[in-house]
């Protein structure tokens, strides 16, 4: 009796590890293949992720085109065009998406009918995001002789900014097309004596507008940024990209300020020239 009882408990025991065994190995099958599953979910949640972001720049290319004609590219259709300004292609879809819709959102702030120069007149307009250029460069434009435009720019956290830079050169290179002396008195409106310098290691904050100073302190300033002091064009399209990017009545736009009277130049031969419709800086500068 006793031998059987002992045996009884051995069977026990052995019947308690078994089923312990059992439950154990389907439980680790059970994770693994949940694991398995989970990632494999991960897997096509990505994959619909990019899915939809490509889908998405598609959407938005197309409109801007459809709705400003110009073309907006990046990835592989850009080769052959970036080797003559030293960039390198952008192919990441994400950070396409936050560019284009960027560019979407910056073209608002122009009248519609300055996109006439694309949609009615013979000139072109091709945006070309790039990831990288090889230089110091954040962004560049260019015209050929079969006035073709291009604006090359790259990912950067003043994007819009760089955007309405390069599309003032655009403008400009048009304007230049239809009148001679576009902008020829434009030095009159600097210090006397002053010349530009397009050493960029060389410039210095001398008549540079500054956010932290008195209006008595500013009172001598003529330029929005350092680099507005590289050469006439680029002081104008500073001073453009400024105007399309502030959000409150800036202190030089008071009538009578240095800065102001280059402003009310820059923006009267827009419109004798692009259009006379209401631009986003219209709101801070028609008082």
């Amino acid at each position: 009796m006793q031998k059987e009882n002992i045996n009884a408990r051995k069977l026990s025991v052995f019947t308690y590890f078994f089923i312990l065994s059992c439950v154990v190995g389907i439980t680790i099958l059970f994770v693994k293949e949940l694991n398995i599953s989970s990632g494999f979910d991960e897997i096509l949640y990505q994959k619909d992720i990019q899915s939809n972001v490509e889908q998405e720049n598609k959407y938005y290319i197309k409109k801007i085109k459809d709705e400003y004609g110009i073309i907006v590219t990046f990835g592989e259709s850009e080769k052959g065009f970036l080797s003559a300004v030293d960039a390198n292609i952008q192919y990441d879809e994400f950070i396409a998406n936050n560019n284009i819709k960027s560019i979407y959102d910056a073209l608002k702030k122009y009248p519609k009918d300055v996109f006439d120069i694309f949609t009615k007149e013979k000139y072109s307009l091709y945006i070309l995001l790039v990831s990288e250029f090889n230089d110091n460069n954040i962004a560049l434009a260019s015209k050929n002789s079969l006035n073709q435009y291009r604006i090359y720019l790259s990912n950067n956290e003043n994007f819009e900014r760089a955007f309405h830079h390069e599309f003032f050169h655009i403008l400009e290179y048009y304007m230049s097309d239809r009148t001679k002396f576009l902008y020829s008195s434009w030095n009159e409106y600097n210090p006397i004596g002053f010349q530009y310098v397009d050493n960029v290691s060389r410039l210095t904050d001398e008549y540079v507008y500054n956010n932290y100073f008195t209006d008595e302190q500013n009172k001598d300033s003529y330029f929005v940024t350092k680099y507005s002091k590289v050469s006439p064009k680029e002081d104008r399209s500073e001073l453009f990209a400024e105007m399309m990017t502030i959000n409150k009545n800036m202190s030089y736009l008071k009538k009578g300020s240095r800065i102001r009277e280059k402003v009310d130049y820059l923006v009267n031969e827009i419109y004798e020239n692009i259009s006379i419709s209401d631009f986003y800086f219209s709101k801070y500068v028609d008082n």
